[in-house]
């Protein structure tokens, strides 16, 4: 199905906001608030496919959007009522705490063996609920039965950056990360210190 059909059982439908690949609105579905990202054109509609599928695999987990419905070029999920990390007024001890669920939800991500990509940089795909809940959003670059894993290499070159750990020890991290060592407890015990 595509999304011109699909509208027609939506009501409230508003455009929420525009991305690189596409469009997201807001309306009801079946008495839900939910978001529907469609595709710009016929050349981004595989993104949003293949988002929809690492959301199938993400379906239960809390901090990530939950999939109700995929269709050929649009997907619909549960409307996440939070704002953009790049938008929130936190402290360093509050950014602290978002940083550590975060890390929570990357070391989800590699067990299950999904690569999200744009973890340096969270300003828009990572969203604050009003309780300090953080979701991560936007999987249309990500690959799944990943290889080679990176998500916390890339988080570690934004926590290098912020100032939650040295350069230094972000590139060791990182090294042993890319051997296959477990490093989270190390991250997760840098990040403490802040909180």
């Amino acid at each position: 199905m595509r999304f011109e059909e699909f509208k027609e059982s939506l009501k409230d439908l508003q455009l929420f906001s525009k991305g690189w690949r596409g469009y997201i609105y807001r309306a009801k579905w079946k008495g839900i608030d939910v978001a529907i990202k469609v595709a710009k054109d016929s050349e981004r509609e595989y993104a949003i496919r293949k988002e929809g599928e690492i959301l199938k695999l993400l379906k239960g987990y809390r901090g990530f959007p939950q999939l109700l419905e995929a269709g050929e070029d649009f997907l619909v999920y549960e409307f996440i009522d939070g704002i953009p990390i790049e938008k929130a007024s936190l402290t360093r001890s509050q950014k602290a705490f978002v940083y550590l669920r975060v890390l929570e939800l990357i070391e989800l991500l590699d067990r299950l063996g999904v690569n999200k990509e744009e973890l340096h940089k969270l300003d828009k795909n990572t969203l604050i609920g009003k309780d300090l809940e953080v979701y991560l959003i936007d999987f249309e670059r990500g690959s799944m039965q990943a290889k080679k894993r990176h998500n916390l290499s890339q988080f570690l070159q934004l926590l290098a950056r912020e100032g939650f750990l040295t350069l230094q020890k972000a590139k060791e991290l990182g090294i042993s990360y890319s051997k296959g060592e477990e490093v989270y407890h190390e991250v997760r015990r840098l990040i403490q210190a802040f909180v």
